[in-house]
């Protein structure tokens, strides 16, 4: 039994319904129209479905289809739950808190083919420590650590996943693009160029999109959206992605709610190893220094790239082998 995308839009737009509750509904019905939908309602049984009646699911209705139509006229595709295309790493992602917290609905831009190579989510400070005149060594500063290592792995053929934010996720998507390779960007806002987030990175999103890269987001064009998008954003990073490599982050920030949902799904956490003073003196390593000393990282450079690399891979196959067990496949 499963839910086609209208009705699962359908489902979002009503107050009181959650991604969880509502693959708890297409779990136990065959519905295919918004008529059955309403035929079937009456089944489920408690306060918050007695709440909702006939016409909050009709008017709902009326409006998923205004989000359809207009994603068609924009060249927005949309992908859903239960769609064969639709990520199995995704079905399976948790949020920081470690609770299964998967999308239902993803809207998107450019080649959803993208997901099909294994994914490494890019992140870190919108802060990133700047470049010297005298930096030769990838690990002298973040800005370009993060070009080089995204570059490096692009060239091994993964996904670079990142936000589309200042600073670190910039270098991800930039690296990725200069070597050639693919990425993926999680946005926090609509599809709609104008809505793009931060706007100084609009056009490095069509960039993404011309060069055979995507564009993914829970919010149709239009959605209001807030603080929180944002935080629902990091933990599609993490769990798209076979593992994370933190290019600089600080103690706190965005970027530990990606962290902890990593962390909370098993998955690698790779954090780059800083040696030069006036990385180190700075705020915006200090994360990087904590989870590596604490042993919650894995401390990535250039001497032992490589070796993290293999490892990523076994660990790609590995999470493919075991990935068939869902709750609502």
């Amino acid at each position: 039994m499963a839910l086609n995308t209208e009705l699962l839009i359908t489902l979002q737009l009503v107050k009181g319904l959650g991604n969880k509750t509502i693959l708890g509904i297409a779990k136990n019905t065959d519905a295919t129209t918004i008529e059955e939908l309403c035929n079937y309602w009456p089944n489920l049984k408690g306060v918050k479905f007695e709440k909702i009646q006939t016409e909050d699911l009709q008017q709902a209705n009326r409006v998923a289809h205004r989000i359809i139509d207009t994603c068609e006229l924009q060249k927005i595709g949309i992908l859903s739950y239960f769609e064969e295309k639709f990520p199995q790493q995704l079905k399976r992602c948790v949020n920081a808190e470690g609770k299964e917290d998967p999308p239902i609905v993803l809207y998107y831009r450019g080649n959803i083919e993208a997901l099909n190579r294994p994914g490494i989510a890019v992140i870190g400070t919108r802060e990133p420590t700047p470049n010297g005149e005298k930096a030769r060594e990838p690990t002298k500063n973040g800005i370009k650590a993060g070009l080089y290592f995204s570059k490096e792995l692009a060239k091994r053929n993964f996904n670079i996943v990142s936000g589309l934010a200042l600073g670190c996720d910039t270098t991800g998507h930039q690296g990725a693009l200069e070597a050639g390779g693919i990425t993926t960007a999680f946005l926090s806002t609509g599809l709609d160029w104008d809505s793009i987030y931060p706007k100084e990175n609009q056009e490095l999103a069509k960039n993404i999109v011309e060069n055979n890269g995507l564009l993914l987001s829970e919010y149709y064009i239009g959605q209001k959206t807030g603080r929180y998008s944002f935080v629902a954003r990091d933990r599609l990073q993490a769990g798209l992605s076979y593992a994370t490599l933190v290019i600089q982050t600080g103690e706190k920030g965005g970027t530990i709610h990606a962290v902890n949902a990593t962390l909370a799904s098993k998955k690698p956490l790779l954090m780059v190893k800083y040696k030069y003073n006036e990385d180190l003196a700075n705020d915006k390593v200090q994360g990087n220094e904590k989870f590596i000393r604490e042993g919650k990282a894995i401390a990535l450079g250039n001497n032992n790239l490589e070796e993290v690399i293999s490892y990523i891979n076994s660990e790609v196959l590995r999470k493919r082998d075991i990935g068939n067990n869902l709750l609502f496949d």
